[in-house]
């Protein structure tokens, strides 16, 4: 039983992993603090220019990538 129990969840585990919902970055904005760590003002600097829909992910990598790289 417990087979059938871990093949069914592979099964199902690729499928979401594609299907990653994607957010405005007003909407990962308003959740910043909870979904990556960062105040409002990091996330205003990390996405400026920004436009367009991304995963939580996506928006996570951009942002730790932001803050590596140091003031000009």
């Amino acid at each position: 039983m417990a087979v059938k129990t871990k093949s069914a969840a592979n099964e199902k585990a690729p499928a979401q992993a594609g299907a990653e919902k994607k957010f405005a970055i007003e909407k990962l904005q308003a959740n910043c603090r909870e979904l990556f760590g960062v105040s409002t003002s990091t996330f205003v600097g990390a996405t400026y220019g920004m436009t367009g829909k991304y995963t939580v992910n996506e928006m996570r990598a951009h942002i730790e990538a932001w803050k590596k790289e140091g003031v000009k």
